[in-house]
């Protein structure tokens, strides 16, 4: 079982500069993808994406990757043309202007366009580090994921079986509360008719109010769900979604049980048994 939960983060730096890459994973319907890189390496973006695709199968992802510290200082190029077209007409408007302040050449320096830093590029080494990092974090990320996943298998057997007790209370209650209900019936038709009860009219009652109070099938189909659902938790393939629907069914199942019973120890227990199953949603909800 594995959880949609996750984060690693790792920093290191290469020849030419040091980097961090972070993966974020929360649980999502379907698999999403973010991915947050520097200009320099905007061209990668689509590669990452694939990366991420074939290592994850569902959730929210957010793959962010920061470079800073350049140890590399960058190349100034100048442009001579650009400097001297500055310096002519700028030396022609302070003539004609009179200044008393003296012309001062390297002001045309800090003007647009004289001076242009080369664009950085990343080596291939530095690139290959940079993606070995990824995938260390994304290991670091999935690893967490599985421990993530343990952790809810656990509390989810724990869920379960408290519910399966619960189950087993309620069918020895409900027995005892059938045959309750049924002597009710008995004694009241007896005083309407006297002490003469037409045997057949009471045994045709008496099936319409087991047959109405009745919870054997819905206890029966509770229990398959349960089991299915300890199948399907050991199962490797995505469960998330699986579980979730199974968690549905058990809702319905004891809804019916709690609609069909009067006894209020079976409501304590169907209240306590819903707050069970969406607590098992919760967590089905963050599974694969």
């Amino acid at each position: 079982m594995e959880s949609m939960t996750g984060y690693a983060f790792l920093e290191k730096s290469t020849d030419q500069f040091s980097y961090s890459v972070e993966i974020k994973s929360l649980n999502s319907r379907y698999l999403e993808i973010y991915v947050n890189v520097p200009k320099i390496i905007k061209n990668e973006e689509n590669e990452l994406h694939g990366l991420l695709k074939q290592r994850f199968s569902r959730g929210k992802l957010e793959l962010n990757i920061d470079i800073f510290d350049w140890n590399v200082a960058k190349p100034i190029a100048i442009n001579a043309n650009m400097i001297k077209k500055y310096y002519r007409e700028l030396r022609q408007i302070h003539r004609e202007c009179e200044a008393e302040e003296p012309f001062r050449f390297e002001s045309i320096l800090t003007l647009d366009g004289v001076s242009q830093r080369e664009r950085s590029m990343i080596s291939r080494a530095s690139r290959a580090d940079i993606f070995a990092a990824i995938g260390r974090v994304i290991d670091k990320a999935i690893d967490m994921r599985h421990k993530e996943g343990a952790a809810i298998r656990k509390d989810l057997t724990t869920l379960v079986a408290g519910i399966s007790k619960h189950l087993g209370t309620i069918k020895s209650l409900a027995k005892s509360v059938s045959s309750e209900k049924k002597e009710v019936l008995k004694k009241r038709i007896e005083n309407l008719a006297g002490s003469k009860v037409d045997d057949v009219r009471l045994y045709t009652e008496i099936a319409i109010l087991s047959d109405k109070l009745d919870i054997n099938e819905e206890i029966i189909r509770f229990r398959d769900h349960i089991k299915k659902f300890g199948a399907l938790m050991k199962s490797g393939e995505q469960i998330g979604k699986k579980l979730d629907f199974i968690a549905q069914e058990m809702f319905r199942e004891v809804n019916t049980i709690g609609s069909k019973s009067s006894s209020s120890e079976i409501a304590h227990l169907v209240v306590d048994i819903k707050n069970l199953i969406e607590m098992i949603r919760e967590h089905c909800r963050n599974v694969v």
